[in-house]
């Protein structure tokens, strides 16, 4: 059994690895069943149901998990993140408040705390939060990308710009630091430079979503219709999340608008 066990995780880690979510549900559902006390295989299923766009269940797998391991970090940050998704922002921050006193990475948890509070408009608090992450850990992405909000966010724009330049150093093949670069560029005016950071972006990670709305932004500014709704199509056809809900509605009025004008 654990042989069969340990080929149905590989099998759908390996699925989880090539995009195909539906395929790794299946095989990680069938390990769970093998061995439901196996960690790993909940915690790959619980990645596997999110990515399928299945939030109900990866909720209930995650509520299952945390009663064979409570207080487990990783496990909290999922839950977390997977509530900060859906808009449960106040229940989000009490996963990510209960990760850091458990004190295992807790920049990461630190950070995520930091966007709750960002997401609700409340930078002084972001501000905190991404600071004491950076206290821990000066030369984590993940903090620098959110600092690099937040200072935008205050008017800061030399200092978001470090921000993200500094993670691009870290980390040059970090799609999310270049794009954000791109959306500081995007609201300085600087156009042109914007649309070449996203296609960089796009070079790094095509099913960036976000980097074809901005793109799609930038043609309508420039008054390129049919290169806006090319690229506003690529974002509905990439962004299936539930936060992105009325962004995408936006987006699609937007195309129907352009259409009617060709």
């Amino acid at each position: 059994m654990k042989e069969d066990v340990g080929r149905l995780r590989e099998q759908g880690q390996l699925a989880l690895e090539q995009g195909q979510a539906g395929k790794a549900v299946a095989c990680l559902e069938k390990a769970r069943e093998l061995a439901p006390d196996d960690l790993e295989v909940r915690h790959l299923l619980i990645e596997a149901l999110q990515e399928a766009g299945r939030f109900d269940w990866a909720e209930a797998e995650i509520e299952q998990t945390l009663s064979l391991a409570p207080g487990d970090f990783s496990l909290l940050l999922s839950k977390g993140d997977l509530l900060f998704a859906r808009g449960r922002i106040d229940e989000a921050r009490d996963c990510y408040r209960q990760a850091v006193e458990g004190g295992e990475q807790a920049a990461d948890a630190w950070v995520s705390l930091a966007l709750t509070w960002y997401h609700q408009g409340d930078i002084g608090q972001a501000r905190d939060c991404c600071q004491k992450a950076l206290e821990l850990e000066p030369d984590s992405v993940f903090a620098l990308n959110c600092m690099g909000d937040i200072l935008a966010a205050e008017g800061d724009v030399d200092g978001a710009r470090r921000s993200y330049e500094r993670v691009v150093d870290l980390e040059p093949d970090d799609p999310q630091a270049h794009y954000s670069l791109a959306e500081l560029m995007y609201d300085q005016g600087e156009l042109q430079a914007a649309e070449r950071k996203c296609r960089q972006v796009l070079g790094l990670d095509p099913a960036f979503a976000f980097a074809w709305l901005t793109l799609g932004n930038i043609y309508l500014d420039q008054e390129q219709p049919r290169e806006a709704i090319h690229a506003f199509s690529k974002f509905l056809e990439l962004e299936k999340g539930e936060q992105a809900a009325q962004a995408r509605d936006e987006v699609k009025a937007v195309i129907e608008g352009l259409r009617a004008e060709l």
